[in-house]
């Protein structure tokens, strides 16, 4: 039987290109849902970013993608892409651009609705993509799904009174609801009665599992590759934004190093903080320890992940309230068979077990922290075998074949 279905996925973050800086676990959800069902279509509409060198429609092999102007002058247009919150943060002007970027999607939305006629408008993060889903859907009647991330619900408490109720009423009219973490879901379900507030699944995003024994060989010839011989690696990968709690990993290996002997900290990421990070390396003393690898993608991502001894995840809540789901990058992390050391704050506390298949720590806690990087980089060879057994079989739980499965019920519910 032929599957008509056809999503419309509308999300602020998603990549251009395979070198583009930006996340790309929307694209890799949709890739997923692809190969699930080949036969759905699935239609990406996101916005432009001059950073991410967009174009206005991209045909690819499992999915359309269509980007829309949203501000004038188009330097504005920095919203999306790296996340809207720390954009905000770092530029104070762009709050003019908000309202504009509503109503360019609201137009967008409509307008490619009803000339592509999905059976489903699917929208990652609630502002504003499940919000302008919701009105697109009352003007069209396609039914619209929503996933949240992380605080991209929690920004309307800030608004008494109409704040809640424009997520009450959203929320209401949904035809599913899903969150990537109980801390996300949580932030939800705060503004929700039931029977809607039981709605909300909570379903991660996904990744891809690699072979151990292809781990192992790239690991041989990646260590004298990237010159680290035979010392200690941390691997941090990710945004470099307040969120993450990078400065608390520095202090943490700043206080503990001397008992880790030759070690290295690879901070493998972009982002607004990236000089600030630099001068406390610098202030702290670690120039001889940390390489900032920059963005990496693809095979250089392969391989940092393969050198690696331990896998740091020190997010915290950021200041603006900002704060993680679950990040793909402890997901990864996981695959790879590493000690992956985490904070509470950073979600891993929904899927990692305290020295069974990981380290969970408390935020913003140096000390905390460097007792669990000492914890994890002082394993014995039995421990350690086990610990990367145990993280290789939690992260297959996490394949993308099977989170597009659970996404496939909860949002098409087939």
């Amino acid at each position: 039987m032929t599957d008509a279905r056809h999503v419309l996925v509308l999300a602020s973050t998603f990549p251009a290109s395979e070198s583009d800086p930006v996340p790309a676990f929307v694209r890799d959800q949709v890739i997923a849902m692809k190969a699930l069902h080949p036969d759905t279509h699935f239609t990406v509409l996101a916005p432009h970013d001059e950073r991410s060198g967009t174009r206005d429609h991209v045909v690819h092999d499992d999915y359309d993608e269509h980007r829309f102007h949203y501000a004038w002058p188009r330097s504005l247009e920095q919203l999306t892409g790296r996340g809207i919150m720390p954009a905000l943060k770092a530029n104070k002007l762009l709050y003019a651009a908000i309202p504009m970027l509503f109503l360019g999607e609201y137009r967008a939305t409509l307008r490619l609705a009803r000339r592509v006629k999905p059976t489903l408008l699917y929208a990652h993060w609630f502002t504003p993509q499940a919000i302008v889903a919701g009105w697109v859907s009352k003007r069209t009647g396609i039914p619209f799904a929503f996933t949240t991330h992380a605080s991209d619900v929690e920004v309307w408490r800030r608004i008494p009174v109409i704040g809640p109720r424009l997520v009450r009423s959203t929320a209401r009219t949904a035809s599913a609801m899903t969150a990537v973490s109980s801390r996300s879901a949580a932030k939800l379900t705060r503004f929700l009665d039931e029977p809607d507030a039981s709605r909300v699944e909570i379903i991660p995003m996904g990744v891809e599992i690699p072979a151990a024994t292809d781990v192992a060989a790239l690991r041989s010839s990646s260590r004298a590759e990237l010159g680290l011989g035979d010392s200690l690696v941390f691997l941090f990968m990710g945004r470099l934004v307040e969120k993450k709690g990078v400065p608390y990993l520095l202090e943490a290996l700043a206080s503990r190093g001397a008992e880790l002997g030759d070690w290295r900290l690879v901070i493998a990421g972009d982002g607004p903080i990236a000089d600030e990070l630099a001068a406390k390396v610098t202030e702290l003393g670690l120039d001889a320890h940390v390489h900032f690898a920059g963005y990496v993608t693809g095979d250089d991502k392969e391989r940092y992940l393969s050198v690696a001894d331990v896998f740091v995840v020190p997010s915290i809540i950021a200041s603006d309230g900002d704060a993680e789901g679950l990040p793909v990058s402890l997901l990864e992390g996981l695959s790879y068979g590493l000690p992956c050391v985490a904070t509470f704050e950073s979600g891993a506390d929904d899927i990692v077990t305290d020295g069974v298949d990981g380290f969970l720590c408390p935020q913003a806690d140096a000390p905390a922290l460097g007792d669990a990087l000492v914890r994890a980089a002082q394993l014995d060879t039995d421990a350690h075998a086990l610990l990367a057994s145990n993280a290789r079989a939690l992260s297959t739980t996490y394949s993308w074949p099977a989170v597009a499965a659970r996404h496939d019920i909860a949002l098409l519910g087939r």
